[in-house]
């Protein structure tokens, strides 16, 4: 793996343009995935033109949601499931709608392990992803100051 910046986002962007689903898995990276984090932050740090560093950002944004392959397999294992249970996929849904309480009451109702687990990948990567956004735009904004 070529690890220059300039060739590692490259290789990001053609990886978010295969990508077919909200999850993908974290192997895609061959266990580098901190390159990849280090370059987008290092390219945010340098940039100056606006749009192209919101585009960076962005893509450092959606890193996180590239999971263990433990939680790829459950996300995959849960989807699948919906497919074939109306119920399942409605709490699914539901989880994709962020409504924390009503998503809380309706796990507990349920008692499914695998979609309390899923939904603590979920919430994971949503936190993972607003961390992810604060800390490009503070790097941004202190490309912007200086």
């Amino acid at each position: 793996m070529d690890a220059s910046p300039t060739k590692l986002i490259d290789q990001y962007q053609q990886i978010l343009a295969g990508r077919r689903e909200r999850f993908s898995c974290d192997s895609v990276f061959g266990g580098a995935k901190y390159l990849f984090e280090k370059a987008l932050l290092e390219e945010i740090a340098r940039v100056h033109e606006p749009v192209r560093a919101e585009s960076l950002q962005g893509m450092y944004i959606e890193l996180a949601s590239f999971i263990p392959q433990k939680d790829y397999d459950l996300v995959q294992q849960c989807h699948g499931r919906g497919e074939q249970d109306p119920a399942f996929k409605q709490v699914l849904d539901l989880i994709s709608l962020g409504d924390h309480e009503t998503i809380q009451k309706e796990l507990e109702a349920r008692g499914i392990p695998e979609l309390v687990r899923y939904y603590a990948v979920h919430r994971r990567v949503l936190r993972e992803s607003e961390a992810r956004r604060k800390q490009a735009l503070s790097v941004q904004q202190l490309n912007v100051d200086s």
